[in-house]
C-alpha cells in the first residue's frame, strides 16, 4: 500500500510537473499533462476530509503533542494544544510548464494564507558565546504567513538503474515569504515586551527566509527530497505513472468529500 509520505511525495511533484514534458520519450507522455493535472485537483479535494492513511490537512488539528530538543546549541522541551493550522489546501497553482523540446519543468506555487492558531509552552536555553540565555514561555498563539510562493524547476532523465524508469535532475527551488502578521501573547510577559517581540518577528521572520535560501536546495532537497523521489520512479516508466496519476485520482474523486 503506498505510505501517506510517498502520496504527498508523489502529489509535491506533480505540482511541478504539470503541463511538462519529460525528457524521457516512454509511451503515456502524451496523457500526462491531462492525468497530472487531474490528480493534482483530486489531491486538493480530499484535503478538508483526508483520505485512508492521508490526513486531514484543510485544517490541520491536534488537540495535543509534545516535544524535546536537545542539541550543543540550544535545548528546548515543551508541549502545544489545539494546533489549528488552516489554509493548506488553499494553494494556487500560478503557473506550471515546461521549457518545450528542452525537458525542463518549471513551477510557481503559492499559498496565500496559513493561519497557525493554539496554546504553547516552552522551557530551555539558547547557548549563545557560551552562555545559556534561558527561554521560558507560555504563549497563545495567532500567527500567519501571507504569500508563501515556491518557484521553481527540474527536468527528467532515464533511471541510472533501469533505462525504462525516470529520474529527477537538475532541481531548483526557492521560497518566497511576502509578509507575517504576529499576535502572539506570552503569558509571562508584560503588554510592551510582547508587543516589543511581535514587531520584531515580522521583520526577522521574512529576512530569515531570504537568508536561508542558498541552503534550501543544495542541503535540504537535494539530500532528501530529491535521492526520495529519484528511489520512487527509477523502477517507474512513464505509462505506469501516467496510470498511477489517472487511477489514484479516481479513488478521490469517489471520496466525494463534503468537509
Amino acid at each position: 500500500m503506498t505510505s501517506c509520505s510517498q502520496i504527498l511525495i508523489v502529489a509535491l511533484l506533480g505540482l511541478a510537473a504539470v503541463n511538462a514534458t519529460p525528457v524521457v520519450q516512454q509511451a503515456g507522455a502524451a496523457q500526462f499533462t491531462s492525468s497530472m493535472t487531474r490528480f493534482l485537483q483530486a489531491f486538493k479535494s480530499i484535503m478538508p476530509c483526508g483520505y485512508g492513511n492521508i490526513p486531514a490537512l484543510g485544517p490541520i488539528i491536534n488537540p495535543f503533542y509534545e516535544y524535546a530538543i536537545n542539541t550543543d546549541d540550544y535545548t528546548l522541551v515543551g508541549n502545544v494544544t489545539n494546533l489549528r493550522v488552516q489554509g493548506l489546501n488553499n494553494f494556487q497553482v500560478l503557473s506550471a510548464s515546461d521549457y518545450g523540446k528542452t525537458g525542463v519543468a518549471s513551477y510557481d506555487l503559492i499559498f496565500p494564507k496559513i493561519q497557525v492558531l493554539g496554546f504553547a509552552a516552552v522551557d530551555g536555553f539558547i547557548n549563545i558565546g557560551g552562555f545559556k540565555l534561558p527561554i521560558s514561555q507560555n504563549d497563545v498563539i495567532n500567527e500567519a504567513l501571507f504569500d508563501l510562493r515556491f518557484v521553481g524547476s527540474y527536468s527528467f532523465a532515464n533511471s541510472l538503474t533501469n533505462s525504462s524508469g525516470l529520474r529527477m535532475v537538475d532541481f531548483q527551488q526557492t521560497i518566497y515569504l511576502a509578509g507575517v502578521e504576529m499576535d502572539n501573547w506570552n503569558t509571562l510577559w508584560n503588554i510592551s515586551t510582547n508587543n516589543f517581540w511581535n514587531r520584531w518577528m515580522k521583520i526577522l521572520l521574512p529576512l530569515a527566509m531570504e537568508e536561508m535560501q542558498p541552503k534550501i536546495t543544495d542541503f535540504l532537497y537535494q539530500n532528501f527530497l530529491v535521492p526520495e523521489v529519484n528511489d520512487m520512479l527509477a523502477n517507474v516508466s512513464m505509462q505506469e505513472l501516467v496510470n498511477f496519476f489517472e487511477s489514484q485520482a479516481q479513488l478521490w474523486e469517489n471520496a466525494n468529500c463534503q468537509a
